[in-house]
């Protein structure tokens, strides 16, 4: 059974953050103004001693230890008084206010206190509420962003440029929060354009392999007594290949981007042995000389994760070499370097290379690559806390970094 004033019931209920503020900023002027108030009242009724002596007219004579008859004034007509026993006078007349003796002199004080007290703390409540929507007016800008933004997702807007805040006026928290919220939906922006490039890319990938399929085999059945069987066993065994290489690529893509995996230390070296054990002979194909210089190395993540890292590191700087060219790989500690010569590449499209399916202009022809081998690179080296630097060389080529 839920407990009184628990849950979601109360949590309902709760007051706005501009309520809570008013009433917190009212609570305080509650707080400060009865402290004023007591404090006066505490100090007139113990502290002083009082002689009070009475007249007429404006003329309003108080001294503290005797009392002494004003002196007489032409407008003003003397009004004899005795001081009583404690050392007061019995009676203080004015036009307006009429005090016999101390009480009444701290019931009129008291009086005033609480008016002016009970009228400050009215105007404090309502200013209190009306700063508090100036302060909070930030926020609502913010949630009125954040739902345009997701207004823009669901109604396939093409992008989120015009949900950015950029908010003006001083650098204070909300300014911050504010630009912490304008790069976050820069992120998106990006992340959001790169899958839509990518549901285009992979569907472009997966469809053309099997309509390729499919005209070869329509073109068999259509004339079958002019068919090279052998020829064509070859082409669609390329093809299915093809494919396969696609299909797996993706599924190591996706194994790498869930971030699922069984973690244990991984001879690093031996990966990288590996891999250039299986390049040898593309390598020698190509007229492309393998240099490596590895130091042992253990780091902590998923074999088949780090194995696929550094294959498509290997294979990559193979296949976009320069033919008769070198591939150099360096492991030096928890760094892991892959190197070779090539054309020479513009820092925008560096930056690109690590997106599905995204090939340079001059990686398409001949590369025979499915354009996912750094794309899969940067989801393991993401999936493992590892830093990817991807850095053009000038003389041509590309040297890619990965420091676990």
């Amino acid at each position: 059974m839920r407990r009184p004033g628990t849950g979601t019931y109360w949590q309902r209920r709760r007051l706005s953050a501009r309520a809570r503020l008013t009433l917190t900023f009212t609570g305080l002027l509650f707080v400060v103004g009865a402290a004023i108030v007591t404090s006066v009242v505490v100090v007139m009724r113990y502290l002083p001693r009082y002689a009070i002596t009475a007249v007429v007219g404006p003329a309003v004579d108080m001294r503290p230890s005797e009392v002494t008859a004003p002196t007489p004034a032409p407008t003003s007509e003397r009004v004899p008084v005795a001081p009583d026993a404690t050392g007061l006078t019995d009676t203080l007349i004015s036009d307006s206010l009429t005090i016999n003796g101390e009480g009444d002199l701290l019931r009129v004080l008291l009086t005033t206190c609480l008016v002016v007290f009970v009228v400050a703390l009215a105007l404090g409540a309502w200013l209190s509420w009306v700063l508090a929507g100036r302060l909070l007016r930030p926020l609502d800008h913010l949630a009125d962003a954040a739902r345009e933004a997701e207004l823009g997702q669901t109604s396939r807007r093409p992008t989120l440029d015009h949900d950015r805040l950029a908010l003006a006026g001083p650098h204070d928290e909300f300014h911050r929060l504010a630009n912490a919220f304008d790069d976050m939906l820069e992120r998106l922006d990006g992340s959001y354009r790169a899958q839509q490039r990518f549901a285009a890319n992979a569907s472009h990938e997966l469809r053309t392999p099997l309509a390729t399929t499919q005209a070869m085999l329509d073109v068999a059945l259509a004339e079958p007594q002019s068919v090279d069987l052998e020829r064509l066993g070859t082409r669609l065994r390329e093809t299915n290949t093809r494919s396969l290489r696609t299909v797996e690529a993706l599924l190591t893509l996706a194994d790498a981007t869930a971030g699922q995996g069984d973690d244990r230390p991984v001879d690093l070296r031996e990966l990288v042995v590996d891999a250039l054990t299986r390049a040898e002979p593309t390598a020698a194909a190509a007229g492309t000389t393998l240099v490596d210089d590895l130091e042992p190395a253990v780091v902590e993540g998923d074999p088949a994760l780090l194995a696929a890292l550094v294959t498509n590191l290997v294979d990559n700087a193979l296949r976009h070499g320069r033919p008769g060219g070198r591939v150099e790989v360096v492991l030096r500690g928890r760094l892991l370097s892959v190197a070779n010569d090539g054309d020479v590449l513009e820092p925008d499209e560096v930056a690109r290379l690590t997106e599905a399916f995204h090939r340079g202009a001059r990686r398409v022809h001949g590369a025979g690559g499915h354009g996912l081998g750094l794309a899969i690179v940067q989801a393991v080296a993401d999936r493992h806390g590892a830093r990817l630097e991807l850095v053009p060389r000038r003389a041509g080529g590309l040297r890619v970094d990965v420091e676990f």
